[in-house]
C-alpha cells in the first residue's frame, strides 16, 4: 500500500470510525509493516468492535479494486 492509501486509511479510521490515534499506534507497533493487519490487531487487543473491523476491510478492498490513479500514463 502506497504512503498516500495508508495516509487515507488512517484518516478514515480517525475521522470516520472515530478511532483514537493512540488506538492506531498501538496496533501499528505490532503490525507495522503491513497495514492491512491493523483490523485484526485492533480487534484482538479489544480497541474496535467487529463492525468496525468489517468496514476496514471493506474501505480496503474498496481501494484495492480502484483504478490506480497515483501515477500519470507515459
Amino acid at each position: 500500500m502506497t504512503e498516500r492509501l495508508e495516509h487515507k486509511f488512517f484518516l478514515f479510521l480517525e475521522k470516520e470510525l472515530m478511532l483514537s490515534r493512540e488506538a492506531v499506534l498501538v496496533a501499528l507497533q505490532h503490525h507495522h509493516a503491513d497495514i492491512r493487519l491493523l483490523p485484526i490487531t485492533l480487534w484482538k487487543h479489544e480497541l474496535v468492535t467487529i463492525d468496525k473491523v468489517s468496514a476496514m476491510f471493506d474501505w480496503l478492498a474498496d481501494v484495492a479494486t480502484e483504478p490506480a490513479t497515483d501515477f500519470a500514463p507515459p
